[in-house]
């Protein structure tokens, strides 16, 4: 059953914020954040975590599923305003919010929003100036909270190389981030292998052996009772969508920008079967339609 990302999931989990950007909060005696949306966020999951938990400061973690600008742009703006907040997400993440080049492209990328809500942020400071980690993950590595739940962390690159699932056994709760694309508006699940296509399909299979019972996407919605079938919805979907790109670089000569162009227009100008802006929903086809060229190249 998929439903809207807002408000209670089930006894231990929320989402905060707005069904665009969730974060999920996992109640307990150590409360623990998934994910910090876009930086215009921040001032929302404060306000939202004041009144899921009676003030801000108990929360104890975030984590982080990848390094994208609407998945931890309001981590540093939480680390500011949370004393004592741990913050934590792949190594490979660490290394990105300490890049130049990295920082600038989650600015550039939020400003849009920033100037949209700038009477709700007020004067508070928002920016992204970079991130330091208070703790760095790799493959297998569990969090262990103080009443005995335990966190377990699955790499599960594709979607960028960074990213990582967090899976809670106690609850059969698995966050995704993007690992497993995302629900679009006509109900299907859309693909996004922006890093590597053949990782993506491997990570959707090394998720497909959980036992899952929750699923929680990355933007818009959770899925419940029936969460074991969206895994394998996303593999079947991942194949189609590649080879609507392979047949459309083939009709295209190969012109990659031009089979760009032709996703975009059918897909947000014609169907408006997505909710992303223009401009990332631009970069996300442009990576994936070159992730698709680089493998026919190679044979």
């Amino acid at each position: 059953m998929v439903k809207i990302s807002g408000g209670e999931i089930t006894n231990d989990f929320y989402a905060l914020g707005t069904p665009d950007f969730p974060a999920y909060l996992l109640k307990g005696k150590q409360p623990v954040l998934f994910d910090a949306g876009m930086t215009f966020m921040g001032p929302r999951y404060l306000d939202d975590l004041k009144a899921s938990l009676g003030g801000p400061q108990m929360l104890a973690f975030l984590l982080l599923t990848h390094s994208h600008f609407d998945h931890s742009g309001a981590a540093p703006f939480l680390k500011r305003n949370i004393p004592g907040l741990k913050v934590a997400a792949s190594r490979l993440a660490g290394e990105i919010f300490k890049r130049p080049n990295a920082i600038k492209l989650i600015q550039s990328l939020s400003q849009g929003m920033e100037e949209k809500f700038r009477d709700e942020i007020g004067e508070r400071d928002v920016s992204f100036q970079g991130l330091d980690l208070d703790r760095t993950f790799e493959d297998g590595d569990i969090v262990e909270l103080e009443d005995g739940t335990t966190i377990q962390v699955i790499s599960t690159p594709g979607h960028t190389r960074d990213a990582v699932s967090y899976y809670i056994p106690r609850l059969k709760a698995l966050v995704v981030g993007e690992a497993v694309g995302g629900v679009d508006r006509e109900s299907a699940i859309r693909p996004v292998f922006l890093s590597s296509y053949e990782d993506y399909l491997a990570s959707l299979e090394k998720l497909r052996s959980l036992d899952i019972k929750i699923l929680l996407f990355g933007h818009h919605y959770f899925v419940i009772e029936d969460a074991q079938e969206m895994i394998v919805r996303g593999i079947e979907s991942t194949r189609a969508f590649a080879q609507r790109i392979e047949e459309e670089l083939d009709a295209a000569g190969g012109d990659q920008e031009a089979v760009v162009q032709k996703i975009f227009n059918e897909d947000r100008r014609e169907r408006n079967s997505t909710g992303m802006e223009d401009r990332p929903m631009l970069l996300n086809l442009t990576a994936q339609v070159k992730a698709i060229g680089g493998r026919k190249n190679r044979g």
